[in-house]
């Protein structure tokens, strides 16, 4: 049986940035319909769990995401992140990060996108001609995506303290 525990665990300037593994408590196999999935979690070929992602700040916990219903060969197949993160700096560096797109035919209007949102806005609102959109070129990765949102998450929730107040304790 493979062990419960900790996925990836990093340090960011500002952030310290815990992923692991939890027992899934309400695990739904109402999909497999054939049973192999049952059977290897019950050989141990598969393991069942929650993903649980979490950004702490001076020790508190300032932001957390959960991804229930993760079943895998092994934690390290969970965490693909190395693999797809090379992908998609790959696919930047080729192609820019926003790419617009004409809403009536979904064909790109610029071969090249751009590295912000911002940029490629800008490049619509005066060339694109025609109603478009502007989608961001992500890998599609469950651990990466976690990671990703719960960061913003936590430098969001950093920031709205900055408008609290907090009375002077008075010895």
């Amino acid at each position: 049986m493979y062990k419960l525990g900790t996925i990836r665990e990093f340090k960011t300037q500002n952030f310290h940035v815990i992923v692991d593994a939890v027992e899934e408590d309400s695990l739904d196999l109402s999909w497999d319909e054939s049973g192999e999935t049952l059977k290897g979690l019950q050989d141990g070929s598969l393991i069942a769990f929650c993903a649980r992602a979490r950004v702490f700040l001076r020790g508190m916990e300032v932001a957390s995401d959960y991804l229930g219903n993760c079943i895998y060969k092994s934690l390290d197949d969970f965490q693909d992140h190395k693999e797809c993160g090379a992908q998609q700096r790959k696919m930047w560096r080729n192609h820019g990060r926003f790419n617009i797109y004409s809403k009536a035919t979904k064909n790109k209007l610029k071969p090249r996108g751009f590295s912000t949102r911002e940029r490629a806005e800008q490049w619509a609102k005066k060339y694109a001609g025609e109603p478009y959109d502007v989608f961001e070129s992500v890998c599609g990765s469950y651990f990466a995506g976690m990671v990703s949102e719960v960061c913003k998450q936590a430098r969001k929730e950093v920031a709205s303290l900055k408008d609290v107040r907090v009375r002077k304790v008075q010895s």
